[in-house]
Order: structure tokens, then sequence, then C-alpha cells
């Protein structure tokens, strides 16, 4: 981001680009055509990789899911194809991801919120376990093989602070006096996922849900 960020050449012609990205504007004002082109192809294997990653994490979790008895469709989400891939959960994400990229059609504003609050998301989930650590350290009694001893609280007080800093930092707004036009609505969508997860644990998951199934 530094790197790129020293390379703009001009912040108004960036602004108002007719590329459909802006990063394509500043890769042409830096280095020309053929060199943008290049980056971009970069870019664009970089986050299909990416892509094919969040779609596998998000399959095993639907699975994960499914064995616990915490999600709809249990036998749906746990069944396996001859490559032992949970498709059922494949395809969910690949329609969920074909939906929330389209967003970028209609409006850049959701779709920049959806992009912000998928880092936030992100940073939650990794915050559930960092906080027992802080709050509740004696409530785990076996310790993993690796430990840090007496760094382990002051580093997971660290991780815990600089991940809520970075919440609240991806949900203000980038610029003032806010308007409909300029307002993060990341809050909106992780809000709603929130809610989501919310109804789905209270008509169907805490029915069923008994806690982590073990698989060997």
């Amino acid at each position: 981001m530094l790197a790129l960020l020293f390379s703009v050449q001009n912040i108004p012609s960036i602004q108002s680009s007719t590329y459909a990205i802006p990063i394509a504007q500043l890769y042409y004002d830096a280095v020309g055509r053929k060199l943008t082109l290049m980056c971009l192809i970069v870019i664009a294997l970089a986050q299909g990789m990416a892509a094919v990653t969040a779609f596998t994490a998000s399959s095993r979790l639907f699975y994960a899911l499914a064995r616990d008895n915490a999600f709809p469709l249990k036998n749906r989400f746990m069944y396996l194809n001859r490559f032992q891939a949970p498709v059922y959960g494949v395809w969910l994400s690949v329609f969920i991801g074909c939906i929330i990229s389209c967003a970028y059609i209609g409006s850049t504003i959701a779709f920049n919120a959806i992009l912000s609050s998928a880092a936030v998301s992100v940073m939650l989930s990794y915050l559930q376990p960092i906080i027992v650590r802080v709050f509740w350290p004696d409530s785990l009694k076996e310790r993993g093989p690796f430990t840090l001893r007496q760094w382990s609280w002051p580093i997971n007080f660290a991780s815990f602070a600089f991940t809520v800093f970075i919440c609240i930092l991806f949900i203000l707004p980038t610029a003032r006096p806010v308007s409909s036009i300029n307002m993060n609505y990341s809050i909106v969508a992780v809000g709603g996922i929130i809610l989501l997860v919310g109804m789905i644990w209270a008509v169907w998951g805490r029915f069923r849900f008994v806690g982590p199934v073990k698989t060997v």
C-alpha cells in the first residue's frame, strides 16, 4: 500500500478516472500501458487464487456447522463428492460470491461497504478466541505444543487492542461532512450479518447445537 501511495502521480486524475477501478489509472500514470496490463493481470490472478482459498474455507465451514447441528440441511452440506469436497458448500459459496461481485455493477457504495465489512468480519472472527484468552485466561487448561508462557497474556492483549482499533477504523466514514454518498455503510453490512447469525441461532442453532463434534 505504501508503494502504491508513493507512486501516485496525480490525485485528481485518479479521482476522475474513467476506468472501472481507480488503481488502473494509478498504474497507467506511473508506468504506462504495457506495465499496467501486466500489473492488472497479476492482481487478477492473485484475486482468483484468493477466491479459491475463500471458497475452500467457507465450504469447510458449512460442513463443520452442519456436522455440529448448527446449520440447516445437515445431510446436504455434509455430502462429500469423490474428491472429498463438500460440493454443496462450495457451490453455495460461489453463488454468494457472484451476488456480492454483482453489487459493484449496481452501486460502488454498496460494494465498498461489502469490502470493508469483509475485513471487519474477518477481524471479529479472529477476536473471539483472543477475547477468551485475555479475559478468561484460565478457562482453557490445556496448552498447545507451542506456548509463549509469561508473554502470552501481554501479546494477546496487544492483539485484542489492535483488532478493536482496526474494526473501529474500518467502519468510520472516509470524509467529512458525512453524506449519503461518502457514508461508510460497512457497519450496516456487519450489523446485518450479526442479526442474521443471531436469528439462525435463536430459531435453529440453540435447540440443536450441543457442542463441536469430534471427528477422527
